[in-house]
């Protein structure tokens, strides 16, 4: 695939760049619904949920990383992604995960408070996203 067909994209968080590159195309989890972005994608700003970053890299191999959501801007053939987290699936441990969702949803059964139960659903939602996203390693 020729330079000219790909996009520029810097994924960051608060503490570090997480990937700078280019790649064919990158699936972003739109808080409205999730999307892709392609060469010559209208220029866009979206928030963005908890779900997957998927970069698929000019010889098709894919990256994944598992994030809680943020913010992203395409313009001009270049993807800004600005959010709190982006864990590589390589890395994730998805067992580890897996004993947080317990505790958390053992915790949600003994909690009444709605501000409480609120934010325990989000941190089951968060390391279930982890536990997804960990399956998806190239």
């Amino acid at each position: 695939m020729s330079s000219e067909r790909l996009l520029e994209i810097d994924i960051v968080t608060p503490q570090k760049i997480i990937f700078s590159g280019t790649c064919s195309a990158v699936s972003l989890p739109g808080a409205q619904s999730p999307f892709q972005v392609l060469y010559n994608h209208a220029a866009i700003v979206s928030a963005l949920d908890i779900g997957a970053i998927k970069i698929i890299n000019n010889d098709n191999t894919q990256i994944y990383y598992a994030t809680e959501g943020g913010f992203a801007e395409v313009l001009r053939n270049k993807v800004s992604v600005v959010v709190e987290t982006a864990e590589a699936s390589s890395i994730i441990d998805a067992e580890s995960a897996l004993s947080i969702v317990s505790s958390l949803k053992t915790q949600l059964e003994n909690t009444q408070a709605i501000g409480q139960r609120e934010e325990l659903k989000r941190l089951i939602a968060i390391q279930e996203n982890r536990i997804r996203v960990s399956k998806k390693q190239d």
